[in-house]
C-alpha cells in the first residue's frame, strides 16, 4: 500500500452453495449445473465405449469438444423443461442426430479422406463396403508399412448409460495391396440402444511379424459411418 502496510483482501464474493441450492434468483444456475453434470456423465461413458478406437493416443482437446457436442445435442431437446433437458431427447430430433453423425473424433486423421475411397455402411447386414480404393492414394506416415481398418457397431442407451461395442477383426493392408474393393462386417451387440456404426483406422510398422502401432495424430482415426435409432 502507499503507507507501506500489508495489503489484505477481505473474504467474500462469488456464489454461496446454500444460495445456489435455495434462492429463486439462482434457478438458472441450478438448471445449467444439472444439465452440465448429465452431459459430463454421458461424455465420459461414450468416450469409454469407444476406447478401443480412441485410447491409443492422447488428445487433450477431445474432452472439451465432446462436452460441446453433447451440450449442443441436449439443447435440441424441445420437450423438456430447462434443467431437465437430455441428450437422449436431443437425439430424437434430426438436428441432434446430425450433430452426432457429423462429429469428428479425430480431425487430424479423417478416415474417409485418408482412404480416398467410397465407404458405405448397411445397417441391415451390419457390413461396410469400401469401393474405388487405391492404396497408392493413401498417405502412409513416415515409417509405416501397414494400415488396419476395424468396423465397430456400438449400441448406446443415452438414458440408462448402458452400452456395448462389437468390433470386426482388424483388416491389414500394406503398400502392395492391389484390390480396389473389400468388405468388413460385425456382429450385432445384444443390448438395446441407439446403433452407431464407426470405422477405425490405425497405422503400423511391421518388423519380423510384429506390428508396432503409430500413436501420432495423423495415424489413428475413427469415423462415424451412420446412426440408427
Amino acid at each position: 500500500t502507499p503507507n507501506g502496510g500489508d495489503l489484505a483482501r477481505s473474504a467474500g464474493g462469488g456464489f454461496k452453495s446454500n444460495d445456489i441450492k435455495k434462492k429463486d434468483s439462482m434457478a438458472r444456475v441450478r438448471e445449467n449445473a444439472s444439465e452440465f453434470g448429465t452431459c459430463s456423465k454421458i461424455k465420459k461413458a461414450f468416450r469409454i465405449s469407444l476406447a478401443p478406437f480412441l485410447c491409443v493416443r492422447k488428445d487433450g482437446l477431445l474432452h472439451g469438444r465432446m462436452m460441446t457436442l453433447f451440450t449442443m445435442i441436449k439443447s435440441m431437446d424441445r420437450v423438456s423443461l430447462r434443467g431437465k433437458r437430455t441428450v437422449g431427447n436431443g437425439l430424437a430430433t434430426p438436428l441432434g442426430l446430425d450433430l452426432l453423425r457429423n462429429f469428428e473424433f479425430t480431425p487430424a486423421c479423417n478416415v474417409i479422406d485418408t482412404l480416398g475411397a467410397s465407404v458405405n455402411y448397411d445397417f441391415a447386414t451390419r457390413s461396410c463396403a469400401i469401393t474405388n480404393f487405391d492404396v497408392r492414394h493413401v498417405s502412409f506416415p513416415s515409417g509405416a508399412t501397414h494400415m488396419a481398418l476395424s468396423l465397430g457397431l456400438l449400441h448406446f442407451d443415452f438414458n440408462a448409460l448402458n452400452y456395448k461395442l462389437k468390433m470386426s477383426a482388424p483388416f491389414y493392408i500394406d503398400k502392395t495391396y492391389d484390390e480396389n474393393s473389400f468388405e468388413l462386417s460385425v456382429e450385432e451387440p445384444e443390448i438395446a440402444g441407439m446403433h452407431i456404426a464407426v470405422l477405425g483406422l490405425k497405422f503400423y510398422q511391421e518388423v519380423k511379424g510384429t506390428y508396432y502401432l503409430f500413436k501420432s495424430a495423423n495415424a489413428v482415426g475413427v469415423e462415424v459411418l451412420g446412426v440408427e435409432v
